[in-house]
């Protein structure tokens, strides 16, 4: 795979200021203030034309000899090292964040968001009960129009894995609105970018009922399941039909404290989630995740969509007296989960929109009643993680600035 200029690969120096002192060669690699490359490393770092496409600004050398090593330091900026190595090529080495990065616009936006929009637990905010920040509108034509309140917008998404946007045109489909704030592409299941949510007489899926909604995950059983969670509202005048938000770290905070046992029983346990529309050609989807996934020691992804678990397999594959523990679990944990004083309930209104993190937040909807000229119409519609992740880490910066210190030194 390509590494971007602008990623974080893992062989590229770390967002720390190195000091200012003269840098040096070690039988180790290059020794730069405090921080010492691998020779190896100091290969792979090189952003030199010949290393980098100059347009595309993607790595262009993907592979040296274990044994490359660097043999002289011809030269040193504030941000750059110019190295020549063993095998006669000289290039050029960034010494620190802005040297490998770009601009300040650019370190400052990996600064501020980058461990966020990378899902760290350190950055997220886990809500047990919801509080004002939980219900924050923005408005679409001031994210829209203002970047830094598309970026404030975003973060909040990121960090409560829920927000709220009000005045959004009911005339405009969501896929169009999206693509306005440079969202999309849609991810496309088998409902479609853009599935219209409208109550129907005995319809197939729940989601088209009139009835309750329990909390959930939605396309659990794809690999992996959808990040992003839509929802806008076109017409809405029934009695009841409220939408409900649970942020699932948190009941699954509460199993661990309370039995950490069947905490780690549901961290785990492999549990399918089976999807087969035998109407419908290659559509036959599978995926198999624990309900809890940790990365790190911290929970990452929630994947919880009862209507599709696949209870053949986990009868047939798991052992008696795990399954015990983990239906143990798994029931207290959904006690935990359908805590209506720990709900985000809110009746959205036509123009409303509402994104949640669908590997944190689940969703829900209380029963309502509808008569001839009382309807409730919705849409649902999924978002990349990427995407918002993209949109949040853009700085809109020309990035030939970025080359204004590098062609000094050729």
């Amino acid at each position: 795979m390509a590494l971007s200029r602008f990623s974080s690969p893992s062989l590229a120096l770390k967002s720390k200021i190195f000091a200012r002192s003269l840098a040096s060669i070690t039988p180790e690699g290059i020794v730069d203030g405090s921080q010492t490359m691998l020779h190896l490393e100091s290969r792979f770092a090189c952003v030199c034309p010949s290393c980098y496409g100059k347009f595309s600004k993607q790595k262009v050398a993907t592979s040296h000899e274990s044994d490359i090593k660097a043999t002289e330091i011809l030269k040193e900026t504030t941000n750059y090292l110019k190295v020549r190595w063993c095998d006669g090529h000289h290039g050029i080495v960034p010494r620190t964040p802005r040297g490998y990065y770009g601009p300040p616009p650019v370190v400052n936006a990996i600064d501020k968001y980058y461990k966020l929009s990378l899902r760290h637990y350190s950055e997220i905010k886990v809500w047990d009960e919801p509080d004002e920040n939980v219900y924050q509108f923005w408005n679409y034509e001031d994210i829209l129009t203002d970047d830094q309140a598309m970026k404030d917008y975003l973060e909040h998404f990121m960090r409560y894995g829920l927000v709220f946007l009000r005045n959004c045109d009911t005339a405009t489909s969501p896929e169009k609105l999206m693509e306005d704030l440079h969202l999309t592409p849609l991810i496309n299941p088998i409902f479609g970018k853009v599935d219209p949510v409208i109550h129907k007489p005995n319809p197939e899926n729940v989601a088209y009922s009139a009835g309750t909604l329990i909390q959930h995950t939605d396309l659990s059983y794809n690999t992996p399941p959808a990040n992003i969670y839509g929802f806008m509202c076109i017409h809405n005048n029934v009695h009841g039909g409220e939408s409900t938000f649970r942020d699932q770290y948190s009941a699954a905070l509460q199993l661990k404290a309370t039995r950490p046992d069947l905490f780690d029983v549901l961290a785990t346990t492999p549990r399918r989630h089976r999807f087969n529309a035998l109407k419908m050609r290659f559509w036959h989807h599978v995926n198999e995740d624990p309900i809890f996934v940790l990365k790190e020691g911290h929970l990452y992804r929630i994947v919880d969509f009862m209507s599709s678990f696949d209870e053949y397999h986990f009868i047939s594959h798991i052992d008696l007296e795990t399954r015990k523990k983990w239906w143990e679990g798994y029931q207290l944990y959904r006690e935990y989960t359908q805590d209506q004083s720990k709900m985000a309930k809110i009746r959205l209104n036509p123009g409303d929109i509402v994104l949640a993190d669908n590997w944190r937040v689940t969703h829900g909807r209380t029963a309502f009643s509808e008569g001839p000229e009382i309807k409730r119409h919705m849409y649902a519609f999924f978002l990349h993680w990427n995407h918002v992740q993209g949109r949040l880490l853009d700085t809109n910066i020309d990035e030939n600035l970025e080359l204004d210190e590098i062609d000094e030194q050729n």
